[in-house]
């Protein structure tokens, strides 16, 4: 008889302590559960910061790539009668050869003009920078 008064007994008192073994971390002291919570979002912040950093350097790259690709397709362009010039071109100044006959050239038709570009001499409509004619550069 003795022996299952102790055994009962040690079955209540498990069964009693069994849910304070189990606290979860909600049953913290207030200041270490805002430390941890504070911390959670510190790291969140700086995620959120570095994925923007990434984002922008990305943006900035894609960019960069275009503006060369764009550069590029227009050096090594080959054009041809009837492609249009970029406006880029035929609306700078700096690529116009406005003494055309020191440079050889006829007279460009009215509503054209001569372009130098990448050493040829284009000569492409004003309005909508159609070639009419392309010259290796002499």
């Amino acid at each position: 008889m003795r022996h299952r008064t102790l055994t009962v007994l040690t079955m209540i008192f498990a069964l009693m302590t069994t849910p304070l073994a189990q606290a979860g971390p909600h049953d913290r002291d207030d200041r270490g559960d805002r430390g941890h919570h504070q911390q959670d979002r510190k790291h969140q912040q700086k995620q959120q910061k570095h994925q923007r950093q990434q984002q922008k350097h990305q943006r900035q790259q894609q960019k960069h790539h275009e503006q060369r690709r764009r550069e590029q397709s227009s050096r090594s362009h080959h054009w041809q009668r009837g492609d249009h010039v970029p406006r880029d071109y035929y609306a700078n100044k700096r690529y116009w050869v406005s003494d055309w006959h020191g440079h050889h050239l006829s007279k460009p038709p009215r509503g054209h003009r001569w372009l130098n570009i990448d050493g040829r001499y284009v000569l492409a409509a004003v309005a909508g920078g159609a070639i009419t004619a392309i010259i290796l550069n002499r």
